[in-house]
């Protein structure tokens, strides 16, 4: 840019001249129709061009950068009686510029800028002059690696937009037919994704610019004299078959479903485990049990041989009848793990009777209202070796005086109930390890095996006698 000391040297230089001309000229009126009264030079920026159009009394001066020198001309300086006008001019609205040759003036696009020479006398106008800075689009012709036209930039300013193929290299050529010498063009083709750009100045064309698949692009191209007329083109890549949504999302169901399958695999492979482990643990708690039907079997059967010894023949009848009974049922559900509790009550009612008949004791099962028997299971015939011994150590040799109470309540805990069994009578401390009770506390540990959230716990108390407490947690 023009520094401001040179332009007031320079003006100065000028006055100097025009008064010295003054001074030695005659009044020439015919001076008037002289045309060239100022002349019109760039300034500013590299590159800036000026363009005059003559038309009649009005002269167009057109500049693509912006700046323009003005200077006044030998005719002007050398003829009377005229004045000058000057002002800038936007849709109508006109502002006044006192001395337009003091500097460059500076035109935006859009905003006109007139130069009226006018008679002193009549005030008609002599000369017009209209210094303008036109809208520059560069228009881009957009050819891809195989010179096939892809696009075409818009004339009016527009933003544009297309595809292209991912891999894909594309030549830029700038046509430029504004009346104006080649003037250069900058460009900057921004990756949206990254940020990353790319940039640089052209006259003629622009090649090689490289693009990423699946990603979208900004090209901003515009005339370096004239930054304010920006044309925009949107780019966008396609992705490689393998970038695309489809194959992701094939991938995606495709390592779902083989997830889904091992996942189903593993999950039938441990419940095949499970499963024979549930049989297992089952197999053991049978096996349990069913040792201790015979141990059951001989204690009734001996009931009866005492009976019979003692000559109560019929209360040995009595007692086999009973027996039978309960040998049928305890039969029916040898091979089951677990019975509802209003079965297992119904057998012990047998057994404790049978009982009572050889021992003579009294008896009382106590149930709590709450308690839906029928719909509670436990192991079957857990009770029975509990009730076996607290009759056998605790109330066998107390006749009359001895008393069995059965209690079913619930506990203390959600979903817990307990099964008391005692007796009044005075056991030996090494009787709580006998043969039916270690038979019962390692069915306890199977079940509580088999039993994941569920466990049974078995506990004695010393009270008036002795208690045998069975709690049931989390069984409700």
């Amino acid at each position: 840019m023009i520094s401001y000391s040179t332009l007031f040297s320079a003006k100065v230089g000028r006055y100097i001249t025009l008064i010295l001309l003054l001074l030695i000229a005659k009044p020439n009126v015919q001076a008037q129709e002289v045309n060239d009264y100022l002349s019109f030079n760039p300034a500013g920026i590299e590159g800036n061009q000026i363009k005059i159009i003559p038309q009649g009394k009005t002269v167009k001066v057109l500049a693509t950068g912006g700046y323009v020198d003005i200077r006044v001309n030998k005719a002007l300086r050398i003829t009377e009686g005229i004045i000058f006008r000057t002002y800038f001019k936007n849709k109508s609205v006109e502002k006044t510029v006192d001395n337009p040759f003091d500097a460059a003036i500076y035109l935006s696009p859009g905003n006109d800028f007139y130069i009226d020479l006018l008679d002193v006398n009549s005030n008609d106008l002599i000369k017009r002059y209209i210094l303008q800075r036109p809208h520059l689009i560069p228009r881009i012709e957009f050819y891809n690696q195989e010179n096939h036209h892809i696009y075409t930039t818009n004339q009016d300013g527009k933003e544009g937009a297309f595809k292209l193929p991912p891999g894909e290299k594309i030549r830029l050529e700038l046509t430029q037919d504004n009346g104006f010498k080649f003037m250069h063009v900058e460009y900057v083709l921004r990756n949206l994704k990254t940020g990353k750009t790319q940039q640089g100045t052209s006259k003629y064309r622009i090649k090689d610019l490289s693009f990423e698949a699946n990603t979208y692009y900004e090209l901003r191209v515009n005339y370096v004299d004239q930054r304010e007329s920006t044309i925009v083109v949107h780019i966008r890549v396609k992705p490689y078959w393998y970038q695309s949504i489809i194959t992701y999302v094939s991938i995606l169901v495709v390592l779902a479903a083989l997830g889904i399958l091992l996942i189903i695999k593993t999950f039938k492979k441990r419940i095949n485990i499970s499963k024979k482990e549930q049989r297992k643990l089952e197999q053991a708690a049978i096996r349990l049990q069913s040792l201790l039907n015979p141990h059951f079997t001989f204690n009734a059967l001996s009931s009866i041989q005492g009976l019979m010894n003692t000559n109560r023949i019929d209360e040995a009848n009595q007692y086999l009848e009973e027996f039978s009974s309960l040998l049928r049922q305890t039969l029916a559900t040898s091979q089951q793990v677990y019975t509802t509790l209003d079965k297992e009550l119904e057998m012990m009612r047998l057994y404790i009777k049978l009982e009572a008949f050889r021992f003579n004791f009294s008896w009382e099962i106590e149930i709590d209202e709450e308690l839906n028997l029928s719909e509670i299971e436990i192991p079957t015939l857990l009770l029975q070796p509990l009730i076996e011994n607290a009759i056998k150590h605790g109330i066998g040799n107390l006749g009359d005086q001895g008393k069995l109470i059965i209690k079913c309540k619930e506990g203390a805990k959600k979903d817990t109930f307990i099964i008391v069994i005692r007796d009044n009578g005075t056991w030996v401390e090494k009787e709580h390890n006998g043969y039916g009770l270690s038979l019962t506390a390692e069915r306890i540990q199977t079940i509580n095996k088999m039993k994941k959230e569920q466990s049974i716990v078995l506990t004695f108390n010393k009270v008036e006698g002795t208690e045998a407490i069975l709690t049931f947690e989390n069984w409700i």
